[in-house]
């Protein structure tokens, strides 16, 4: 009985603590008592679909999401998509739109894109504009060129404007430039560079982030990007062509602090210098192949004429531009190696640069000189130009300060290290205060491995590569070096004389 008793008690006494039944319209009001601006700010983190969605709660709620601030919209070619989307623009009532996303999707096969550019999306920008949009990202997923408004380049409002796809920009009679508070702009991929967007570029007075990818052979041979307070500057060039008629890029950007170029047909200049650049990858290579200019053989600076001594000039002349970076990403082929005439030309000292990542070895280590304060370097070789590495390797006439005094870390990514033990003795040689040598390769032999026997002799001559490196002897008592093939792997820093010991690692091959 009492334990019976006991229980009764336990059992009210838990219900006694029960929280009491709320009715959904009580818990509704809890979250329907917050200040509207709040509701608003939840709902423009939602897609715009899920925040139509909410104006069945309730009548508070039926009008709520009108006020989103961002809206993101995606359109194929279908009448009730644009129906759709035409219909929710109207709506919105916000002052101030903060972002706005359209994804135009893949047509159909056959289908007339134009249908929706032409006739719906002036006007869906227009509902846009009278916002006053702040940001606006644009993604057209089809090879059509794509036709921009010319008003969309003419907002008080806008700060950000980003257009990926096969563009075509208004004519320039067409086009009235006013965008005084725009910070960036992306244009992804243009079908030339049109004189209407040199006159963009130079009237956006707070432009500081361009990112252009576009086809310069269909541009005039001149192209212009002037900007006062560019801060960040990325150009690609999607030509595979390199005609003996270069096109020719001018930069006056003296605030520059960031540069890219994706470019190995044209030639650039500064009409100033940037003086406060801190970060540069400059790939001079053609991804499409070679379209028919070869080089026979090795070529001396006296040896050079015509198209091919003004790249170099130039592009050399350019690339001593950069001398303020601290951070360097430098790629480059046989027609444009400009690091093998670098002692045949007037270039200033990179003092600033302490990070160099490159493709480009044999060349880099007669030119070291002009990087003296150089700290970590990377030597990519997988994807090589055959041409760029041929030529045997001889030392430098005086040991470069940055490999004696500052060079910490060496990392070189390379198919097999043979031909470059001569040039990595020299290295260890010589580094004095290298903390760090990581070797990463692939032999042909251990890339194509069929049977145990094959496999067999695979780690043979993996180890017989890395027994060679690790017996190089250094300079550096506190160097780590470490290597690695594709099924062996080895690492030593203890001292016995003069040589290094380590330990290996056979890797089970994948």
């Amino acid at each position: 009985m009492e334990k019976l008793r006991m229980g009764d008690c336990k059992i009210m006494k838990y219900y006694s603590r029960k929280r009491p039944k709320r009715s959904i319209e009580e818990e509704e009001d809890r979250l329907s008592s917050l200040p509207d601006a709040i509701l608003t700010d939840i709902l423009s983190r939602l897609s715009i679909d899920t925040a139509a969605k909410t104006s069945v709660l309730s009548h508070h709620w039926r009008r709520l999401w009108t006020g989103v601030t961002r809206v993101d919209l995606y359109v194929c070619n279908q009448s009730d998509s644009t129906a759709k989307i035409s219909y929710i623009l109207r709506q919105l009532t916000c002052r101030k739109l903060r972002h706005f996303g359209l994804t135009l999707e893949d047509l159909e096969e056959g289908s007339n894109p134009s249908a929706i550019c032409v006739s719906e999306l002036e006007s869906w920008f227009h509902q846009v504009f009278s916002r006053n949009v702040e940001n606006i990202s644009v993604n057209a997923e089809y090879d059509v060129p794509l036709l921009l408004p010319a008003f969309l380049f003419n907002s008080q409002s806008l700060v950000t404007l980003s257009i990926l796809g096969v563009l075509k920009l208004p004519k320039i009679k067409d086009l009235c430039v006013n965008l005084p508070n725009l910070n960036k702009l992306t244009l992804d991929e243009l079908d030339n560079f049109p004189l209407c967007l040199e006159n963009l570029i130079k009237s956006c007075s707070l432009l500081e982030h361009l990112d252009l990818v576009f086809d310069l052979d269909l541009s005039s041979h001149v192209v212009n990007i002037i900007a006062s307070n560019l801060k960040s500057l990325s150009i690609s060039n999607l030509s595979m062509l390199n005609n003996t008629r270069k096109t020719r890029v001018y930069i006056d950007a003296p605030k520059l602090a960031k540069l890219k170029i994706q470019d190995w047909s044209s030639i650039y200049y500064f009409l100033q210098n940037p003086s406060i650049l801190v970060k540069a990858c400059i790939q001079l290579e053609n991804d499409g192949g070679y379209d028919g200019l070869e080089l026979d053989g090795e070529q001396d600076y006296g040896a050079l004429s015509g198209p091919r001594k003004e790249y170099i000039c130039q592009m050399t002349k350019f690339f001593g531009g950069l001398s303020s970076v601290s951070k360097l990403e430098l790629k480059l082929e046989s027609w444009t190696n400009i690091l093998r005439y670098f002692n045949c030309l007037n270039l200033p000292i990179f003092s600033n640069l302490t990070w160099l990542q490159t493709n480009c070895f044999k060349d880099l280590l007669i030119s070291l000189n002009y990087f003296p304060n150089l700290e970590h370097l990377e030597v990519d070789l997988w994807l090589l130009d055959d041409k760029m590495e041929q030529r045997r390797w001889c030392a430098p006439d005086f040991i470069p300060d940055c490999l004696v005094s500052k060079l910490e870390t060496i990392h070189i990514s390379t198919v097999g290290i043979d031909d470059d033990l001569r040039l990595l003795a020299y290295i260890l040689s010589n580094a004095i205060v290298l903390k760090k040598l990581l070797v990463d390769f692939s032999t042909v032999d251990g890339a194509y491995v069929e049977n145990e026997r094959d496999k067999a002799y695979a780690v043979w001559k993996e180890c017989q590569l890395c027994r060679s490196l690790l017996n190089l002897p250094r300079s550096s008592s506190t160097c780590e070096v470490v290597v690695s093939g594709r099924l062996v792997a080895a690492s030593g820093n203890a001292v016995q004389g003069e040589f290094l010991t380590c330990q290996m690692y056979l890797g089970k091959y994948t």
